[in-house]
């Protein structure tokens, strides 16, 4: 075959998740298979991936699916991870990542003070409250009339299946969650019907085909499976999968796409994208040397392995971005080299309309020289790289 170099890869994962103006959508539901779900550990994130993504995209289409249609739900799943992802996927994706769940729920009562008595007492008596009602968490606490922190129960609950993530009380950005039974939303859910081999080899061929070329170490990694189970899932798919080296590491790609990326030209038009943190661009794999230069892997991954929001061009990360609303609302952005006026001139029209979209407000836009690396600095500033620009 052919030499492939990187540039070809990013290329082809660029048009794969609809990062290309060719190839953005006008369905999200369609943009939300077609990436295998979509990282919900932020609340504000998913509406910015789908920004990224879609056609004219207004924030009110993600809620009419999610709470009004609900062709798409929120469940805990690849690795231990929040997603949003389309009904029909839910059971087989619980049944390829439950036993995560099963750990984290006996790893519960070792870390904490709860017995599981208490436990069942306290999920009996949320269970009740919302029979007909969906309340926030405060509200859930003030009904069974309990100083425990129910939190973690309330989250509990929902990787059982027995609640479910329901609509933000204040909105798009709110951090909070209403919550509800689940067989009050989808009473026609099935989540017995499909055993866990079954359900991983479907959920690692559809990995494949969302994020291919992959390596087994990114498959394992995305999926939080164990690497038993990730090469039996390749065996499995062998029929439909195409291998080949890059600098001795082996990926794994689906045999259409393997003839897509053998017939890819260099493209004359530069592509800048603007992404939120923990997108799937750049979470979507454990091997990141394709779209990231060592030296500056700490600027956007931070130590925990959480990516920042960041600035692609042609694929391959070339500066990290951020927003503030006070004192002023501004966008800012930092480069790692210097670009040219063209490419200078696209990323600022970019910011522009990233910002429109995340301000919605009048807005300055800021260039900034320097930042520390995100592995220098506390948990959780990978949300805000820019903060103190």
């Amino acid at each position: 075959m052919n030499t492939i170099d990187p540039a070809s890869i990013n290329q082809l994962i660029l048009h794969k998740q609809h990062l290309t103006k060719e190839s953005k959508k006008d369905d999200i539901f369609q943009i939300v298979k077609n990436l295998c779900g979509l990282q919900a550990t932020g609340t504000f994130e998913p509406y910015v991936y789908l920004f990224s993504r879609k056609n004219d995209f207004k924030k009110e289409e993600l809620n009419t699916q999610l709470y009004a249609l609900k062709r798409l739900i929120k469940i805990r799943a690849m690795r231990n991870t929040l997603f949003i992802v389309p009904i029909e996927y839910a059971p087989m994706m619980h049944a390829a990542t439950n036993y995560l769940k099963e750990n984290r729920f006996e790893g519960f009562f070792t870390y904490t003070d709860f017995t599981r008595d208490e436990y069942y007492d306290l999920e009996s008596k949320i269970h009740d409250v919302l029979v007909k009602d969906s309340l926030i968490t405060t509200e859930i606490k003030k009904r069974i009339n309990t100083d425990r922190n129910i939190s973690i129960i309330i989250s509990l609950m929902c990787d059982k299946l027995i609640l479910v993530r329901d609509q933000p009380p204040k909105g798009w950005k709110d951090r909070r969650n209403t919550y509800s039974l689940m067989k009050n939303n989808y009473p026609n859910l099935d989540f017995e019907g499909i055993e866990e081999k079954e359900a991983i080899n479907t959920l690692v061929y559809n990995y494949i085909d969302a994020y291919g070329p992959v390596t087994e170490d990114d498959i394992a990694w995305w999926g939080g499976l164990t690497k038993t189970s990730t090469r039996n899932a390749l065996e499995f798919n062998e029929n439909n999968i195409e291998r080949f080296s890059i600098s001795e590491s082996e990926y794994y790609i689906l045999s259409s796409d393997l003839e897509k990326l053998e017939q890819i030209k260099p493209s004359k038009a530069h592509i800048v994208n603007f992404l939120a943190n923990l997108d799937p661009y750049l979470m979507g794999y454990k091997k990141r040397e394709r779209f990231i230069n060592p030296n500056t892997y700490e600027f956007v991954f931070d130590s925990s392995g959480n990516a920042t929001t960041t600035i692609l061009l042609d694929g391959v990360v070339i500066g990290i971005w951020d927003f503030e609303k006070k004192p002023k609302p501004k966008v800012k952005f930092l480069l790692f080299n210097q670009v040219n006026e063209l490419i200078l001139n696209e990323i600022k029209q970019q910011a522009k309309k990233i910002g429109k979209f995340v301000l919605e407000q009048d807005f300055q836009i800021q260039q900034c020289t320097d930042s520390l690396p995100l592995t220098k600095r506390s948990a959780g500033t990978f949300m805000r790289p820019l903060k103190n620009c």
